[in-house]
């Protein structure tokens, strides 16, 4: 099979635009509708949906490509892997942003651990592009017009930005009463495991249960919540700085961390 041959157009800037939702999802859609005009518009994204896949990745194995048009990719696999693909051979290395989402549901808190919106842009920024990820209400159609131009805005500022960024971003329904720069709130997973048996008498567990949030002055959640558009700026360092020191002097105890020192030169 013969890989996609994108048009690029030299004197534009590339604007690479995923999901874990899927390429035929509504917030994807809306998103390509809201960055019109900013560049040239790449969608390159999933197949089907992948939500939850978090920063997973296809190794080993033969990804389909499937070409809508010379602008519109869908692929089989990850979120990650649209775009590794696309950074490697789609659009060879040729990409100014990576703009995930819209995705329908937000990915607030330690929901971006396991989101493969944020994932998306966080294979963006690993690959040092700047990044935005975009989370809204499940219904798409509940996203107020000014709130899709602050997208559109933030878009641009990052575009233009000369210093790299990877940014979280997440819209209440309906206007929102402004913009709140974030932390990462906490949430409480209330998990539950249903086991069931299906037609051939096969057991099977299904993951379920209840979502909360703690209640965190500053935070993503706080300002969904108070009905403000939640901008969070992200990093890929997740070293424990602080308890650096404090590990160290924790493993200075132990015989056989001294010994091995020990023989350090």
């Amino acid at each position: 099979m013969t890989l996609p041959r994108l048009l690029l157009k030299s004197n534009m800037l590339r604007i690479l635009i995923t999901n874990d939702d899927g390429i035929d999802a509504e917030g994807i859609k809306l998103l390509e509708k809201t960055l019109e005009g900013l560049g040239e518009l790449f969608v390159i994204a999933p197949a089907q949906e992948q939500s939850g896949s978090s920063h997973s990745l296809t190794i080993g194995k033969p990804v389909r490509i499937t070409e809508y048009d010379s602008h519109h990719i869908a692929i089989q696999g990850t979120p990650t892997d649209c775009v590794l693909l696309a950074h490697h051979s789609i659009m060879k290395k040729q990409i100014d942003l990576v703009a995930s989402g819209i995705n329908m549901g937000y990915n607030l808190a330690d929901d971006v651990l396991y989101s493969g919106t944020v994932a998306a842009a966080m294979e963006g920024r690993l690959l040092r592009y700047p990044a935005v990820a975009i989370s809204a209400n499940r219904e798409t159609g509940k996203i107020a017009q000014s709130s899709l131009e602050f997208v559109r805005e933030i878009c641009k500022m990052v575009l233009d930005c000369a210093r790299p960024e990877f940014i979280n971003v997440n819209i209440p329904p309906g206007e929102s009463k402004g913009v709140s720069v974030t932390r990462l709130g906490k949430r409480v997973y209330k998990d539950v495991v249903n086991r069931t048996r299906d037609e051939n008498g096969e057991w099977h567990l299904i993951l379920s249960g209840e979502l909360s949030s703690v209640s965190m002055e500053g935070s993503d959640t706080e300002a969904l919540e108070e009905g403000y558009i939640s901008v969070t700026p992200l990093h890929l360092d997740l070293t424990g700085f602080e308890k650096i020191d404090e590990l160290r002097e924790d493993l200075s105890v132990l015989p056989s961390f001294r010994s091995l020192n020990a023989k350090s030169p």
